[in-house]
């Protein structure tokens, strides 16, 4: 790997084929893969998540099972597709029965929820290196169907940026768990962090509404960048017009900053809309999922101010696995 390769440089190089399709798909770099077969329009999605990695190594298994899929249904929520299925792939170092049957309990929750059946997968157990073996390694691949499915290219200059949820509480909570702050973890944002919401609900809602959309995942200003690169335009963003929850508002204002921009692991959505659907999507918002306008598109750029209309700066965009 050179040195510098960032996880979207490395699929840019290795992983765009090039080899064509007989089924029509806009190609790589969106949340999902949009597959036309036939007259039916099918949103697939596929995400690995690791103990060590996504998940802290003493993670309680049910939040791992619930938040493995769920990771996968935000995407989906992105496209606004409607979830129908998904396969699992597992890497177990051992056949533990009480993890696994935690683990299985919150998968199966998840699913219910949303109406996802499991249809198949695999499981294989994780590599070895003397007496250390690898941990838990999961991959899920969803799939989901809609009518019309967004991607992440189609947001236009005087589009509203709009976000959901309340961002940053997950980021405080791993930042809490970490002992990088030192503040103690709440409830909720732990609970943020472990079991999050994917806005399958909102994502089905916004068709015929936004114009391109991503979840958060890796970071807001990192996955708002995927939407205006694919796009080809720039934004000017108000930090201080984003919804808070009140544990995060307790912290310091860098912090607030630093866990709404660049946090990551919300898994809600940032998507873009003509002005004329605000009225629209404001009555989309409820007590539990609110929603904010935060931006404008704008030809180029990047721009990112306070209320008072002074530059916030900020260190990363969000996370990147090999950045």
């Amino acid at each position: 790997m050179g040195q510098g390769s960032s996880e979207f440089d490395l699929i840019a190089r290795y992983f765009s084929l090039g080899v064509p399709s007989v089924w029509d798909s806009q190609g790589i770099g969106d949340d999902c893969a949009i597959v036309k077969i036939g007259d039916t329009s099918v949103a697939i999605t596929v995400d690995t998540v690791a103990l060590g990695t996504h998940f802290l190594l003493d993670a309680d298994p049910y939040t791992v099972g619930r938040k493995a899929l769920a990771v996968n249904l935000s995407d989906l929520a992105a496209a606004g597709a409607t979830p129908r299925a998904f396969f699992l792939a597992i890497s177990l170092p051992d056949a533990d029965e009480t993890w696994l049957k935690r683990f299985s309990l919150g998968l199966k929750e998840e699913a219910s929820r949303y109406g996802c059946a499991l249809l198949g997968g695999d499981t294989t157990r994780t590599t070895s290196v003397g007496t250390n073996a690898a941990p838990t390694t999961m991959t899920i691949t969803a799939m989901g169907e809609g009518k019309v499915l967004r991607t992440r290219e189609g947001a236009r200059v005087g589009d509203d940026i709009w976000v959901s949820g309340t961002l940053g509480d997950a980021y405080a909570a791993l930042k809490m768990r970490w002992g990088h702050w030192s503040e103690k973890v709440t409830d909720y944002l732990a609970s943020r962090m472990d079991t999050p919401t994917p806005r399958v609900d909102l994502g089905l809602a916004l068709t015929g509404l936004a114009s391109a959309s991503a979840d958060v995942s890796d970071g807001f200003l990192a996955d708002l960048g995927h939407i205006l690169k694919r796009s080809g335009v720039g934004a000017k963003l108000n930090a201080d017009a984003f919804a808070r929850s009140g544990d995060l508002q307790r912290l310091s204002q860098a912090k607030q900053y630093e866990a709404i921009l660049t946090g990551g692991d919300d898994y809600e959505l940032v998507w873009t809309a003509p002005k004329s659907a605000r009225e629209q999507i404001r009555a989309l918002a409820t007590a539990d999922c609110p929603l904010s306008l935060v931006g404008e598109v704008v030809s180029e750029g990047f721009l990112v101010e306070d209320a008072h209309g002074q530059a916030v700066h900020f260190d990363r965009k969000g996370f990147d696995h090999f950045g």
